[in-house]
């Protein structure tokens, strides 16, 4: 069977998906437009209702295997932000409801975004060095999605999408989709709660077209990691099996709770050679309850080896030596198997400005985290312009890149940029653009899936 008709055959290299984000910081640019003139009245509609009251009209056109292009006419008097909420598909008369025969893939949609290869508003639970930050995962019309269209105007873009009928032809630009919300697609709850939850939550784009065949075709997880290993790779393939679980586990709610993703992912340990024992067996006390790279900490004893789902890490940090404003320390990091255990991922080393008998568990976990996200997600200048620079962001950590924070330059006192909803998959590569001649990796959030 033709890959295309698997709606499989993406250009990927086999280094990993090459993502283009235009803008730092932003999750989605919206054409240019003139300043609304005085008295200009602006209202916010949803897509469908703003359709079925004639306020404007849609085409929605494939394009590929994990596009769609959409065109939104404004035939009000009024300039519209036309929310685009989770849970929408791009339905094709044939792909509707289970349907076979001949014809074209129903796409289940994300949300607008400039940066291909992510999936989703990468809403829910984020870490930091407080605790959790919690954001509602049912997202008010604030929170959602928006796209502004002028009165009279039509406004293009696309949105990234996943195949929702396993098996049947790519759709093309000549395709024509109807445009629904998720619940008249399907009357399946799973299949409702795991393409919300997608949406909403955020992944790559990669783990969330593993987890749509797996609900809505029965595709086994097997076949993907077996047939599609440069498109799916196993590290997309382990989460989205976690992400299924957590559709089975979580009861009737119309999304995932997203702490239940982030859950149980990341093991600590804390040593510390000769006499700093005493102070890493306080330390390791200490960092109980914190976070580090946006996933919640647990602390493993001496003698315990932690048991974990797969994808996991765990870090087994050593203190070396510390001596009056400083500390040092290695890491070994290891990352869970479903076969094979615990297996090494890699190792990293730290120093914190503080005097081991100073420092406190925030202090540690900042120094690990940023140990941590400067060994195991990298950064190249790939092709450098006239007013900013191209750099190349290499993942090699088993999660989903969430958030990345690149420092211009490398020096400690260099500026930083955030860059939010990446969505570059594990074991993959993407790029981003910064106003400065190089940058170095500073801080990364993963929300484990």
């Amino acid at each position: 069977m033709l890959w295309r008709h698997l709606c499989l055959a993406r250009a990927w290299s086999a280094a990993g998906l090459s993502t283009c984000l235009i803008f730092a910081g932003s999750a989605f640019a919206e054409p240019e437009e003139p300043s609304p003139a005085a008295g200009t009245v602006t209202e916010t509609v949803r897509v469908l209702d703003a359709r079925q009251a004639g306020d404007i009209e849609l085409e929605v056109r494939g394009q590929g295997q994990d596009r769609v292009r959409f065109a939104i006419r404004n035939t009000s008097a009024k300039r519209l932000n036309v929310v685009l909420p989770p849970g929408l598909v791009a339905a094709s008369a044939t792909g509707q409801r289970g349907g076979g025969g001949g014809g074209f893939q129903s796409m289940g949609l994300g949300t607008p975004t400039n940066q291909p290869g992510g999936f989703g508003q990468f809403r829910g639970a984020v870490g930091s060095d407080a605790g959790l930050h919690s954001i509602p995962v049912a997202p008010t019309d604030a929170q959602t999605s928006t796209v502004t269209v002028p009165a009279g105007k039509t406004i293009d873009l696309t949105l990234p999408a996943v195949c929702l009928n396993f098996g049947m032809p790519t759709p093309t630009g000549r395709d024509r989709f109807e445009l629904m919300d998720v619940n008249e697609y399907t009357g399946d709850a799973r299949v409702r709660k795991a393409l919300r939850s997608l949406a909403t939550l955020g992944t790559s784009q990669g783990v969330a077209q593993a987890a749509m065949w797996r609900v809505c075709n029965d595709v086994p997880f097997e076949l993907m990691r077996a047939q599609a290993s440069k498109v799916i790779n196993g590290h997309e393939v382990a989460l989205a099996a976690r992400f299924v679980e957590a559709i089975d586990a979580s009861g009737e709610s119309d999304v995932i709770e997203p702490s239940y993703l982030a859950e149980s992912r990341l093991f600590i340990r804390v040593q510390g050679e000769g006499e700093l024992a005493t102070e890493a067996a306080r330390l390791q006390e200490a960092l109980q309850g914190l976070h580090l790279m946006g996933l919640p900490l647990c602390v493993v004893s001496d003698n315990e080896e932690p048991t974990a789902a797969v994808p996991a890490l765990f870090l087994n940090v050593t203190l070396t030596s510390s001596q009056a404003g400083e500390t040092r320390g290695r890491v070994l990091v290891s990352r869970s198997s479903q076969r094979e255990g615990w297996l090494p991922l890699g190792k990293t080393s730290f120093t914190e400005g503080s005097t081991v008998t100073v420092l406190d568990g925030p202090g540690l976990a900042r120094a690990l985290d940023h140990a941590m996200a400067a060994t195991f997600v990298s950064v190249k200048v790939a092709r450098k312009g006239a007013n900013s620079t191209t750099l190349k962001v290499e993942n090699r950590l088993p999660f989903t890149l969430a958030n990345v924070t690149i420092k211009a330059g490398g020096s400690s006192g260099s500026p930083a940029a955030p860059y939010r909803a990446l969505g570059i998959g594990p074991a993959r590569t993407g790029q981003v653009s910064i106003q400065a001649a190089s940058g170095t990796i500073d801080r990364i959030e993963l929300n484990g899936l």
